[in-house]
């Protein structure tokens, strides 16, 4: 049983490193105010890309990031199924950390809404990644953070 897992999670980081551009930010066209702007965007591309939100996903399998730690035993299919509208699409803050950025989501459909999820990345938006763990969304603007001013997706 322990050989199964042991290569059924191989698989899935093996099917995570399919393209390393998957985890890469797609700039936006246009200059954004900020820096935060910036990450803002690209966590929403990110989402959408992904299948994470209410938006369709890539139709290039070789775009969606796989997520070792979150799909592991799912075919890319019951993965896409899963993800759907389970991340909103409109980043709530976007806060520098000392090697990148963080930025905030809601969860759609919740009854808590003190609760949502995170992108990070590096500050040169590479490496991102949904995190697993829920973060706490604060009533307020923690200090050296912004609520993102984005054009429509």
């Amino acid at each position: 049983m322990r050989a199964l897992a042991v290569v059924v999670l191989a698989a899935a980081i093996g099917a995570g490193r399919q393209d390393p551009m998957a985890r890469l930010c797609r700039l936006p066209a246009m200059t954004l105010a900020t820096a935060e702007d910036t990450a803002a965007w690209c966590a929403r591309e990110f989402l959408m890309r992904n299948g994470y939100t209410s938006a369709p996903p890539s139709t290039d399998r070789a775009a969606i990031a796989m997520e070792p730690t979150m799909d592991v035993g799912n075919t890319f299919d019951e993965m896409m199924f899963a993800r759907r509208n389970t991340v909103g699409s409109v980043p709530i803050l976007a806060c520098p950390t000392p090697t990148g950025f963080l930025v905030s989501f809601s969860i759609p459909n919740q009854s808590d809404p003190t609760h949502g999820r995170a992108v990070a990345m590096t500050r040169t938006y590479a490496g991102l990644t949904l995190l697993r763990a829920w973060v706490r969304l604060s009533t307020g603007v923690p200090p050296d953070c912004l609520a993102p001013r984005l054009p429509a997706p």
